[in-house]
């Protein structure tokens, strides 16, 4: 397995980050505790300030991601609601941003309601391909600091996929982040109330699709995915953390983070042999620019 260190030390890494704001991208509180979401260790606050929370009737139930100051990127089963095809309507969500403690009223938090719902094309509810949407918010973010830690700023994404400097990040640790359950047993774990995050080792699409067939499931991982996790289990996303990033990380002196999937789907949580499938954002750059750009 490599580490961090040994994949920021390939040829273009650093040129590899692509984002879509006017401020420097992927900048966040450097803390390095380690933690898992399944599992529970808290991050550090401000520590993934691109990060936040999807609530519906005052509840959290799906992460996204900041990509610039009018656009947040989610899952789009998260947009689903649950009848048939039918898809939420904005004013049904709001966006928290500066969130660490679901519990707490924090002064750094605040909601931002949404203008406009973009799910891609090639999604349907139920289904776990191109599962991927950006949300158009009614008013523009202020990116900088609030207090003593950075409240919001966007994250970097990687380069397209049919680009020179496109890469797979296989075979490397990863982070992925929220607010979602803390075990699959609902008896042994409840929703997180304090952000969690977690490690993974990003898994080669041919070995991620042969632990899947090793326990007999018959899902079809596509190239337009993503699977991060461990072959013992132990470490994974479970639900509520949908539509949150799975981050790769640059080491010092830059020390940015790159948002490479979206938390989309898999078999429980955190089984052995069965690691969480993502949306790999890569392949949905030059959609995104084309929702953005409108």
């Amino acid at each position: 397995m490599k580490t961090i260190a040994a994949f920021t030390a390939r040829q273009g890494y650093l040129e590899s980050q692509y984002h879509l704001a006017d401020v420097k991208c992927g900048r966040h509180n450097t803390a390095r505790r380690l933690g898992k979401i399944v599992g529970g260790q808290n991050a550090e606050k401000g520590e993934f300030p691109w990060l936040v929370s999807i609530t519906r009737r005052g509840g959290h139930f799906c992460g996204g991601t900041v990509i610039n100051n009018r656009f947040i990127m989610t899952a789009g089963h998260c947009l689903c609601t649950g009848i048939g095809q039918d898809i939420l309507k904005p004013g049904n969500i709001k966006i928290t941003i500066s969130q660490h403690d679901l519990s707490q009223k924090n002064s750094n938090a605040y909601q931002v309601e949404i203008k406009a719902i973009s799910i891609h094309p090639g999604y349907i509810c139920n289904k776990p391909r191109d599962d991927i949407a950006i949300l158009e918010l009614e008013k523009s973010l202020q990116f900088g600091l609030r207090k003593t830690w950075k409240s919001v700023l966007p994250a970097c994404l990687p380069f397209a996929a049919n680009h020179d400097k496109h890469s797979k990040f296989d075979n490397i640790l990863a982070t992925v982040a929220g607010w979602g359950w803390t075990n699959e047993d609902s008896s042994k774990g409840g929703r997180a109330k304090t952000l969690q995050k977690a490690r993974v080792n990003v898994i080669e699409t041919e070995k991620c699709r042969s632990w899947y067939k090793s326990q007999g499931k018959k899902i079809k991982i596509q190239e337009t995915q993503l699977c991060a996790g461990h072959e013992q289990g132990g470490v994974d996303a479970c639900w509520a953390d949908s539509g949150g990033p799975l981050m790769v990380s640059t080491d010092e002196p830059t020390d940015q983070m790159m948002v490479v999937g979206v938390v989309s789907t898999g078999i429980g949580c955190a089984r052995p042999h069965l690691p969480g499938i993502y949306t790999r954002v890569s392949e949905y750059i030059p959609w995104i620019q084309q929702i953005i750009e409108k």
